[in-house]
């Protein structure tokens, strides 16, 4: 009789488990990624940067082993957070979108958008892919966690997103690595974010709807 209760403590241990574990990976690849950013901003801030985006560090040579080294890190640790929510019952389309971010990460590197045509075309798709991606992965949070927290990463992603689709055509509007470096932002707060909602989850493993008066009803948890 004290069978479904034992296995539902259990299911919230793990999902309490994970869901540290989770966060803990996410916060320390994701400052590790942004850190390599500000230290090419720091090297490299010139006017060619808004033209041509974060790709760019990945083609001058005084940036490319630091972007290559963030980029590296954020891949592990968006590959380890979708065996973490692939464990914790979460759908096939947000831990598959988030190898294949983590992918196209390394594709973006290998397709330098200056060595010709190809290239060029082979850089645009992947980051086009790996973008639209991320947005699916945001949309489907804020579908089953729609707090505050979540809403206001997929309005900073969105915004990014809307910046950097502004300034891709030749308009003479260059604020692509602003717009970038916004969008992903937005969607490592909303990554963070995921990691919540482990906490909503019955105890089949089935997502719950979380609006933002009912998160405020659970206990904060240290990060």
């Amino acid at each position: 009789m004290f069978g479904p209760v034992v296995n539902g403590l259990e299911t919230k241990v793990t999902n309490r488990s994970i869901e540290l574990a989770t966060r803990h990976v996410l916060l320390l690849t994701q400052v590790a990624f942004f850190t390599s950013l500000l230290w090419c901003y720091i090297l490299y801030h010139g006017p060619k940067l808004q033209l041509d985006g974060i790709s760019f560090f990945g083609v001058f040579h005084r940036t490319l082993p630091i972007i290559f080294i963030g980029y590296l890190i954020a891949m592990m640790g968006l590959w380890r957070t979708g065996e973490y929510l692939r464990s914790a019952g979460i759908g096939a389309f947000v831990w598959t979108g988030l190898r294949v971010v983590g992918l196209s990460l390394m594709v973006l590197l290998a397709t330098p958008f200056n060595h010709g045509a190809f290239f060029n075309w082979a850089h645009m798709t992947t980051g086009v892919v790996g973008a639209l991606v991320q947005l699916g992965i945001t949309v489907l949070l804020v579908n089953t966690r729609r707090t505050l927290r979540s809403v206001s990463g997929f309005v900073l992603q969105l915004a990014g997103g809307i910046l950097s689709a502004a300034s891709l055509p030749d308009w003479h509007f260059t604020y692509l690595f602003t717009g970038e470096v916004l969008y992903q932002l937005g969607f490592a707060w909303c990554l963070i974010e995921w990691t919540y909602t482990l906490r909503a989850r019955d105890l089949s493993g089935a997502p719950q709807l979380v609006t933002n008066a009912e998160a405020n009803d659970f206990p904060p948890t240290p990060a």
